[in-house]
Parts: C-alpha cells; sequence; structure tokens
C-alpha cells in the first residue's frame, strides 16, 4: 500500500512492496523524469521504501527484483495545478508484482506501463483503474475454451486478519512454540506462511478469504511415530479444531460445518509487550527504576509514555502487526558510564537500548515473529492492572465518598469491589487483566444518589475523563472507552515478588506461599549463569526491604537421566542460589535450600513416558517458598 501526500511542493511516495502476499524484501526502486535517472535505491531486508517527487513533471517508478518483472508505473503530474498543490492529498495503491515465470503471463506486455495514478481535474491524485484493468486484460494469457476471468480489484477485496494458538491436546495446554504455519488455498498451495510465538499465537495480515481454506502447522522432523494431539484456538479461547500430527504436518480446514478460517478472523488483533530495563557497567547493576519509557514509531514520534516499576519493568499494549517501534529512554535519565539494555522479565538479555536518536537512547524492533519480538511478547494471563480514579456528584465540590463500586469484566462478573473514601477516591488493584470492563455504584445509603444529575469520573491526576447521567432508582453503571481506561489503569507484567514487596510481607490475595522462577543453569552444571543472578538479584532487593520473611529455596529436575545424579545435581544448585543471595547482603538465617531432583514431577513426564522438550521444561524450575517470622 502507498500512502501520498503533499507537503512543500513535494508528493512523497511511501510504500511497502508485497508478492503473493508477502513482504517482498531486496526491491530495487528507481524514478526515472524524461528518460533521466533522478532516483534510486534499494530496500535491502525491508519491504518498505520512500521517494520524493516534485510537482510539476511526470515521471516513471521502475521496480526491479529477482522474484518478479521488471516493471513500471508513471506517475502523472505535469498538469498539476498550482492552487492544488499546497493541499494535502492522501492516496493508497496495491502494487500487483507479477512472478517472473508465470506460465499465463504475457511477458512482453511488460514494456508498458503496469499503472498509472493521474490527476482527477479537480483536487487529487487517483487510480487510472480503466488503464489498470485493460493491462489486466492483455497480461494474462486466456486458454483455449477458458473463460476469461481478470483478477479482482484490489480495492474490492476485503483483507482480514486471521489470528489463532496452536497448544497440546492435554490438561496443560502447552503453546506450540516456533513452529511453521502455513495458510493454504482450495488446491493445497502455500499462500501465507507464519511461525507461532513463544504463547503457541500466529496471526496472518492482510488475508482475501477467497484464498484461505486451510491452516497448516509443521513439525519438521521432530516426531517419529509418536500419536500428539493438537487444538487451535481462535483469539476468543475458544477451540475451533482438533486434529493429530501425521508425518510431521497436522492440518485445521473449513468445511461447510465448521468455518475454520472465518473463526479465526479478528480485526482488533493487536500485541502486548513487556520487557525489564537494566542499567549496567562493568562494575555495577542497578535497575532502571520508576523512570520514563517510551514507545515510539519509526520516525521517532511518541506513540506512548510509561514508567518502569520498582524491577524496571514496563507494559505497552496495541501494538500492531507488521508496524516498526523503538523503545526509548532519555539520556538524562541514564547515570554516566552506565548503559541501558533490555531483559525478558524473566532476566534473559535481549539487547542494548544505545541507537541515539536526539535526546533518547533507543532499540527499534518489528512487531513481527522474529527473536527480539518474540521476548517482548507477553500474554493476558501474566498481566495485572490497577484501576483508580475519583468520583464526583455534580461538581468537585461534591466528592461520593462511601459508594461501593463493582467491576464487571466483558461477561458482568464482578472481578472486585472497592468502597470510595471520603475524597470519592477508588482503588482496585493487582487485578487480572481484562480489555473490557464496566463501572457500576450500589447505593447502600439509598440518599447518596438521589439528589445527584450527573457523576463526574476523574483520574487519579485530577483530569476529567467522563460525566455520566444519573437515573434515580437505578445503578450508576459506566463503561469506559479504550481512551478512558489508558487515563483510568495501569497496566503492568505480573512478579509475585513486586506484590510481596509492596504487601511489606503481609500475607494477602497479592502474595504467594511459592513463588516459580525461570533460573536456568548449563547442563550438568551448578554454578549461577549471569541471567539467574539478575533474578536473584530481585529477589535479594526484596528480602533486605522485606525483613518479616524468610524463604526457603527448592531445586527440581526434569525426569532425563539418572535418579540419584539429578538429587545432587538439585542440592547443588540450591546451594549456589542461596550463597549468592547471602553474598548480596542477605542473613544466613533467612534462606535455606532443599534439592527435590525428579522426585516432585509436575505433569505426566516420569521416567519412561516419552514427552516433548515443552512438557519437560516446566519439571526444571527453582521455587522459593516464602516462610512468615
Amino acid at each position: 500500500m502507498f500512502p501520498m501526500f503533499i507537503k512543500a511542493q513535494m508528493l512523497i511516495f511511501e510504500g511497502n512492496n508485497t508478492f503473493n502476499g508477502q513482504p517482498l524484501l531486496n526491491t530495487t526502486v528507481t524514478v526515472f523524469e524524461s528518460g533521466k535517472q533522478i532516483q534510486a535505491l534499494n530496500t535491502g531486508n525491508s519491504s518498505k521504501f520512500k521517494v520524493s517527487l516534485p510537482f510539476g513533471k511526470n515521471y516513471s517508478v521502475y521496480f526491479t527484483n529477482v522474484k518478479s518483472q521488471k516493471m513500471f508505473m508513471d506517475v502523472i503530474m505535469a498538469n498539476l495545478p498550482d492552487k492544488v498543490r499546497a493541499f494535502e492529498m492522501v492516496h493508497a495503491l496495491d502494487i500487483p508484482f507479477f512472478p517472473r515465470d508465470g506460465v499465463n503471463i504475457d511477458t512482453t506486455q511488460f514494456k508498458d506501463p503496469f499503472y498509472k495514478v493521474i490527476f482527477n481535474g479537480k483536487d487529487k491524485m487517483v487510480d487510472d483503474t480503466t488503464y489498470m484493468k485493460q493491462f489486466l486484460a492483455k497480461v494474462y494469457i486466456k486458454k483455449k475454451d477458458e473463460k476469461e476471468v481478470l483478477p479482482a480489484d484490489p480495492k474490492s477485496i476485503k483483507w482480514n486478519n486471521l489470528a489463532g494458538r496452536f497448544v497440546y491436546n492435554n490438561k496443560e495446554r502447552l503453546p506450540v512454540r516456533n513452529k511453521k504455519v502455513n495458510l493454504l488455498n482450495a488446491n493445497g498451495a502455500v499462500v501465507k506462511t507464519t511461525s507461532t510465538n513463544k504463547y503457541g499465537n500466529f496471526i496472518f495480515t492482510g488475508v482475501n478469504l477467497n484464498d484461505a481454506k486451510k491452516i497448516e502447522i509443521d513439525f519438521k522432523k521432530e516426531f517419529t511415530n509418536q500419536s500428539v494431539s493438537l487444538e487451535l484456538l481462535n483469539s476468543k479461547g475458544e477451540v475451533i479444531c482438533t486434529n493429530n500430527v501425521v508425518n510431521n504436518k497436522a492440518e485445521c480446514a473449513s468445511t461447510a460445518t465448521n468455518k475454520v478460517i472465518e473463526k479465526l478472523i479478528d480485526p482488533r488483533f493487536s500485541y502486548k509487550i513487556s520487557a525489564k530495563l537494566i542499567a549496567e557497567n562493568d562494575k555495577k547493576i542497578s535497575f532502571y527504576s520508576n523512570k520514563p519509557v517510551l514507545l515510539l514509531n519509526d520516525k521517532n514520534t511518541v506513540l506512548r509514555r510509561g514508567k518502569t516499576n520498582a524491577f524496571g519493568s514496563f507494559v505497552f499494549t496495541d501494538l500492531k502487526p507488521g508496524q516498526t517501534y523503538m523503545i526509548g529512554v532519555e539520556k538524562m535519565d541514564v547515570e554516566a558510564a552506565m548503559k541501558v539494555n533490555l531483559y525478558t522479565n524473566a532476566d534473559h538479555f535481549i539487547a542494548p537500548v544505545d541507537s541515539g536518536v536526539t535526546t533518547r537512547f533507543v532499540r527499534r524492533f518489528t512487531a513481527e515473529n522474529n527473536p527480539v519480538f518474540n521476548d517482548l511478547l507477553i500474554d493476558d494471563s501474566q498481566l495485572r492492572m490497577d484501576v483508580s480514579g475519583k468520583l464526583y456528584g455534580d461538581n468537585m465540590n461534591n466528592p461520593l465518598g462511601d459508594l461501593k463500586i463493582l467491576l464487571l469484566n466483558d461477561k458482568f462478573e464482578a472481578i472486585d469491589t472497592t468502597t470510595t473514601d471520603g475524597f470519592g477516591r477508588f482503588l482496585f488493584k493487582y487485578l487480572p487483566y481484562s480489555k473490557d470492563y464496566t463501572f457500576t455504584g450500589l447505593d447502600d445509603k439509598e440518599s447518596l444518589l438521589e439528589a445527584i444529575n450527573n457523576i463526574l469520573v476523574y483520574n487519579s491526576e485530577d483530569e476529567m475523563i467522563k460525566i455520566v447521567s444519573n437515573f434515580k432508582g437505578k445503578r450508576f453503571k459506566y463503561n469506559p472507552l479504550d481512551a478512558d481506561k489508558s487515563r483510568l489503569q495501569e497496566i503492568y507484567a505480573d512478579d509475585p515478588w513486586l506484590a510481596l514487596l509492596n504487601s511489606e510481607g503481609k500475607a494477602n490475595k497479592t502474595t504467594k506461599e511459592v513463588i516459580v522462577e525461570d533460573i536456568l543453569f548449563d547442563s550438568d552444571k551448578s554454578n549461577l549463569l549471569p541471567d539467574a543472578q539478575r533474578t536473584l538479584e530481585k529477589i535479594a532487593l526484596v528480602l533486605n526491604l522485606t525483613t518479616a520473611i524468610k524463604i526457603e529455596i527448592s531445586a527440581h529436575t526434569d525426569s532425563n537421566g539418572d535418579d540419584a545424579y539429578n538429587q545432587k545435581l538439585s542440592e547443588a544448585r540450591a546451594r549456589s542460589a542461596v550463597d549468592f543471595l547471602v553474598s548480596k547482603g542477605v542473613a544466613a538465617n533467612r534462606v535455606s535450600a532443599k534439592g527435590y531432583g525428579e522426585s516432585k514431577i509436575t505433569n505426566r513426564c516420569k521416567n519412561g513416558v516419552y514427552c516433548t522438550d515443552d512438557e519437560h521444561q516446566p519439571n526444571r524450575r527453582i521455587e522459593f517458598r516464602i516462610l512468615r517470622n
């Protein structure tokens, strides 16, 4: 698609090349004016490009790629009147790249332009659709006795996003991670290809439903004779297909009774990311705590502003598939001689935030399946939210105190309840993330809302969010828009250590008695890897600030290997974790170590049972049991 707009007597020609519905990389774009080359670029490892065309002339824009015919289009602007050149124009155009060796294509036709963009004689540039239809009629060879069928006009096609999730069909519903997923047409030909991420999710963008009949997942050579069953879920979590892996592949096809493809359509699909920022050098490591963090687009425009928590963690939502973004920190917030690095919330290194953009350090990434973005992704089940605000009756001089407020999810089930204080303030804390929710108020006194016509909803920063009409004899209800929610809620990654830190060691709904951490070791080793040390740095911070608890560290292994050896290995690993915490100032009498080997397997993967590596993974864990003083 090519958005076009006019600025400063210039047409900015900006687009994204595709071939058979997939991004087309390494394309050379060359611009000619009166037979003379005036611009040239290569898109390299990107499908995007941008060229600038001054008004008052005609241009031919050539596209050259090894996968496609060499072809060109005409942009005719010599007749553009002066009076409209200052107007802003927006123009979108699908560029159909034609196969190099298409058996049904007359390659001689590419001596002519495949498309033309012309001035409509009034106020804007438009597609010359008549010319395009004529070109298609000539370029596609009609077979003998075959009825002529021209390709559909791209603008007449409804393009869809298909979003789904593959899981192993067992009680745990383990995600099928990092596997190739193909979208097939009715003839079994591959139309699009993508991969599942670490949660088993996949997304196909820009799909024409006429070309989509089956979803196929490819395990390559992972399975031999084992029978493995899979489930395909849509973005609502509904099971829409169950099938077995046969010859290392499984497929789900649309039928007359089960419209699999249609059930995967999700026009609202977007990604959520979360990660951790740590400032460090050769001598010092510190969490990038309680500081601003930015989400920017590829033009350095700030899209959203966030703030890291005590462990340097942050969350951003509503990232669109295929878009390029940047995570940024202000240079003035980075301590001299320190470098800010990006880690997963499980303390695995991702990349440095070190590219300089004006007054910021940034790290660029694209929202599609790639190692960096996969590490940033977070699932809804791992998110928590705080929702807070203030309620006033008719004006800010009348705070609504002692009003019972319920928070309902999208099924109108109560998530939580609270009561406003004397200043009308309410707070729902450490709730499971819900994209849609509603407030409702219960007037226990039956007189609090009686004389009020409107309820004013403010956020905790004293910004007015909404005026809600109060109907006498009915419950106060407020269903916030997405824009309202962003100002009322704080979304963050679930971290039981953070909840424990906030609770100061007191037992409440926000704390857990056993916390499991993804602390990894080299095979047959007990020494701590750098990622494990950063996880333990976090735990040391909590223990040094929260003196009301002790912890017992227990290490566990999977069932691979000798039982006795696994027992000794787990004991050594637990001891390594204890020694590290003591070295960080935690009193030795507040931490103890235990090794359990493979004696506490959490699923079916015991000795003699075949399991995939994904199924073994939950058993390779270190647990921290919270002991109250």
